[in-house]
């Protein structure tokens, strides 16, 4: 099925949808794409669905989510350094996805949208139907993880769930033939990628959420200097990303309400 082309598969799953409306022919398309991938229960993993949970748990009672938490310095260490994937990925980007990638990031602007959908995963927390996954505690306490989450999944655990590729990280090469669970991605943001500016401009705009997850504090504060250097910069590095992502909203409004201030 491509984007944006209609041929006969797109006409088979609107045949075999149920009703003719957005939700019905989402849950054929994905129940189409899981039996032609030879498996059993299809699977979603776009980040930003996490802005819309309430919706997706309401009109589709049979779903679950997993929402994962992240040290969010690793986060913005991940989004820094996303735009090298263009010369590190086994499957390059494309040259403007690696410009939008650096032009996107902004300390201010990953704090500010990790605190928004730090928030939603908090709500998230009291719904039978979600479970929330640290990272950390995912490469680290692996199995017990894994059980969590096939237990609402209602699937049995498999110890090949353990043996995934070493692929997509921001600041390694992939290693595509190697399997398992690296553990030693934990504290690599902490090997010099960000710097002591962005690593206070983060915990100062996260203190709140920090303490709920029960990740510590190591900045020292900024000089004012530095903090009206970052605020300028946040003014021009946002504005210019506003402008090249306008396409890729249908509301700007609304997506900034979301992604930001929710």
């Amino acid at each position: 099925v491509q984007f944006g082309e209609y041929n006969e598969e797109c006409e088979a799953i609107l045949k075999n949808a149920p009703k003719a409306d957005i939700i019905s022919v989402y849950e054929e398309t994905l129940a189409y794409l899981t039996t032609e991938a030879g498996k059993r229960m299809p699977c979603e993993q776009t980040p930003r669905y996490l802005y819309v949970s309430d919706e997706i748990l309401a009109t589709m009672p049979e779903a679950i989510m997993i929402s994962m938490v992240r040290d969010p310095r690793a986060v913005l260490a991940s989004q820094k350094n996303k735009w090298k994937r263009y010369g590190i990925a086994r499957d390059r980007m494309p040259l403007f996805w690696a410009i939008r990638a650096w032009i996107n990031y902004h300390p201010v602007t990953m704090s500010l949208m990790w605190a928004s959908a730090s928030r939603q995963a908090r709500k998230l927390q009291k719904h039978p139907r979600n479970v929330v996954v640290k990272y950390e505690d995912l490469l680290t306490n692996t199995e017990h993880e894994l059980h969590r989450i096939c237990d609402l999944a209602g699937v049995p655990f498999e110890k090949s769930m353990e043996e995934v590729a070493l692929i997509g990280s921001s600041t390694a090469s992939d290693r595509p033939d190697e399997f398992g669970v690296d553990a030693s991605r934990i504290n690599a943001w902490q090997e010099g990628s960000l710097s002591c500016a962005e690593l206070s401009i983060c915990e100062r705009v996260l203190r709140t959420e920090l303490k709920y997850w029960g990740y510590e504090e190591i900045s020292k504060p900024l000089s004012s200097y530095q903090y009206v250097f970052f605020f300028l910069s946040f003014l021009v590095k946002s504005s210019v990303a506003l402008l090249i992502n306008l396409g890729r909203f249908k509301s700007l409004a609304e997506t900034i309400r979301r992604r930001v201030l929710t």
